[in-house]
């Protein structure tokens, strides 16, 4: 069983299209990378999640949280139940940039699925939901 490496094969695949065209409306991929996974963790995330979920360690994603901040696309605030944790949101500007990179993406799922019928691309992504679901399970459990 080859999932992973076709998964893989996917992702580099619908990066190279996106790249030049998150380039073109001066979205940096890293930019892409922390919006969706502010988006993927129900939009008011805390950074240690966010930096979970990219792979990296709070420390690592710091300088980009900060210049985000500093861009006025994000805000980096105390998080009501525990003060020591930063809450990761979208500003407005933020939300209307990630809207733009959303109509991108939805362009490159266009693409994915052009050689699917209807019902296998529902199908799929069912699966995908359910391989998903399970790695995160497990990346819970430590």
């Amino acid at each position: 069983m080859q999932i992973g490496a076709k998964v893989a094969a996917i992702y580099e695949l619908q990066s190279a299209w996106l790249e030049p065209r998150l380039r073109a409306i001066e979205v940096s991929w890293t930019t892409f990378q922390l919006f969706s996974a502010i988006q993927a963790a129900g939009g008011k995330s805390s950074q240690v999640a966010v930096a979970r979920r990219l792979g990296v360690t709070p420390a690592t994603l710091s300088e980009t949280v900060f210049a985000h901040v500093q861009n006025g696309l994000m805000l980096q605030v105390p998080s009501t139940k525990d003060r020591r944790v930063k809450v990761l949101e979208l500003t407005e500007t933020g939300k209307a940039q990630f809207r733009n990179i959303k109509k991108l993406v939805l362009a490159s799922e266009k693409a994915i699925g052009s050689s699917l019928e209807e019902k296998d691309a529902q199908r799929l992504e069912e699966l995908l939901d359910r391989i998903i679901a399970s790695m995160e399970e497990k990346d819970a459990d430590g």
